[in-house]
């Protein structure tokens, strides 16, 4: 029986919460969050994730590597506690949980026209999904928070943060109250990776299951 452990939060993120429309301007604000993630077409990082409960307790921790390149390609690499990966390549997704050995391949389709990997892949729709409630711009920091216009997203609040011209946080809140924060550091943008990053070579032995 497939085991999908702690980890598969950040798989449902991917999955589940993408696609950024976000035209929006206004005298104030002097980051466009779309134009911004349109014009990065790498990005190389480290990053920790943690999850919180509805009372703000630190429920789970995480953190790695992020390599994105468009278009579509991202890996995320799980370093502690444990070493997972999740390659996104070739419209495929693929997640590998070491401690269990196990590999699983989902196809990358349009049914996913709402997760964090076209927010960052192809931001071309998101305020079908989101409205904007509020930004703030104050010296290097700006940062848009947005909430679901309907009540069939996953998330019912996303918060982007950008300083110095650096996407270096994210954070998103079910219909729970449990969020997921994901911060990113040593941030290197638009830099030259080479395709062979995001190839993913199956471990010996693995379990494969393969749902494409």
């Amino acid at each position: 029986m497939l085991k999908l452990k702690k980890f598969g939060n950040i798989v449902v993120i991917l999955i589940t919460f993408l696609v950024l429309d976000l035209i929006y301007s206004s005298a104030e604000a002097k980051v466009n969050i779309n134009d911004y993630l349109n014009e990065i077409m790498s990005l190389q990082a480290s990053f920790e994730q943690r999850i919180f409960s509805p009372e703000n307790d630190l429920i789970d921790y995480s953190e790695g590597s992020f390599l994105l390149k468009k278009p579509g390609k991202i890996m995320w690499k799980f370093t502690a506690p444990s070493e997972n990966k999740i390659v996104v390549h070739d419209q495929k997704i693929t997640t590998y949980d070491a401690d269990l050995n196990q590999v699983l391949i989902l196809p990358f389709s349009d049914r996913y026209q709402s997760s964090l990997a076209n927010i960052l892949l192809k931001n071309d729709s998101l305020m079908s999904y989101y409205k904007i409630r509020s930004e703030t711009q104050k010296d290097n920091l700006y940062s848009v928070v947005l909430d679901q216009k309907g009540s069939n997203n996953l998330f019912k609040r996303v918060k982007i943060s950008v300083v110095k011209m650096h996407l270096t946080k994210i954070k998103l809140w079910d219909a729970s109250g449990q969020s997921i924060d994901i911060s990113f550091d040593d941030i290197v943008l638009n830099a030259s990776l080479s395709d062979a990053s995001f190839e993913f070579s199956i471990p010996k032995g693995a379990d494969v299951f393969d749902q494409t």
